[in-house]
Formats: C-alpha cells, sequence, structure tokens
C-alpha cells in the first residue's frame, strides 16, 4: 500500500484475526516494491482507486467527506492506475499467472484492452456484481513450467 497509515490498520486487523506471520507488508506505489525487491507475484489482484476526477460531488457525504481522496479517484477517466500497473506488469521479474481488477461502471472493456496490450492471455474475462454490471477484469495467462 502507498499509506502507511493503512499498512499499520492492516496489520492490526490480521494481528486481531491471528494471521500477521502469513503476510509480508510492503510499502510503496503499485508494483513498485514488487519490482524493487525482485519479487514475481503469481497472482495480482488490486482494487485501485477508479473513480473518475470529475464525480466527486455526486459522492454520498459519507464517502466525499471522510475516505481518503487518494484511495478513491483514478483521474479524469478512472483508469490512471490501470494505466500504471499494467505499464510496470512487464518490470516484475515475470508477468503473473493471473491478474485480477476490480473496475468501475463502464471501465471493463477498456481495462481488459490494456491488458491485452501488455501480454498474451490465454482468457480475459468479465465477473458482474450482483446488479450484473460487469466489475471485475480477470485476465489469465498459461503457467509456466
Amino acid at each position: 500500500d502507498i499509506s502507511a497509515a493503512a499498512l499499520e490498520m492492516a496489520r492490526s486487523n490480521a494481528q486481531r484475526h491471528g494471521v500477521v506471520a502469513r503476510v509480508e507488508w510492503l510499502e510503496g506505489d503499485l508494483l513498485e516494491p514488487y519490482i524493487q525487491r525482485r519479487i514475481a507475484p503469481d497472482i495480482l489482484v488490486s482494487n485501485p482507486p477508479y473513480i473518475p476526477d470529475g464525480e466527486l460531488p455526486a459522492l454520498m457525504p459519507e464517502v466525499r467527506l471522510f475516505e481518503p481522496h487518494t484511495a478513491l479517484f483514478g483521474g479524469v477517466e478512472g483508469l490512471d492506475l490501470y494505466r500504471r500497473m499494467v505499464a510496470q506488469l512487464p518490470l516484475l521479474p515475470r508477468i503473473p499467472t493471473m491478474v485480477g481488477f476490480e473496475v468501475g461502471i463502464g471501465q471493463a472493456e477498456a481495462v481488459a484492452a490494456m491488458l491485452r496490450a501488455a501480454a498474451d492471455w490465454e482468457e480475459i474475462r468479465f465477473v458482474p456484481d450482483l446488479q450484473g454490471i460487469d466489475r471485475h477484469v480477470i485476465a489469465i495467462r498459461p503457467r509456466e513450467q
């Protein structure tokens, strides 16, 4: 996570649930900690900030007024962090076998196109939420032998 405070809260939650020894805590911007440490994750799952910047006034007050904006907003289209993370994939020691992103309304096709341009995937699929909105983009590569 980029936020030291968020990592501290996650550590506290992990401690409370007895799993702190099973988690490695990395602070940094998107995939940078993995790139710097030459860590090759098999699976990458991310829910980056994806709300378009212009939607701030339309958000519920409890979100607009109290959630950190760095955790909410992803640029003009809401896609900035996906672009950056997908551009970082080739900098990892190897591209993960699976990448799963949560996306905002209407963003699934654009994020899938970014992934298609970044690597050869065996499959890219969408997983809808309970309202039928494509909410997750899952990209799967053949596992290296």
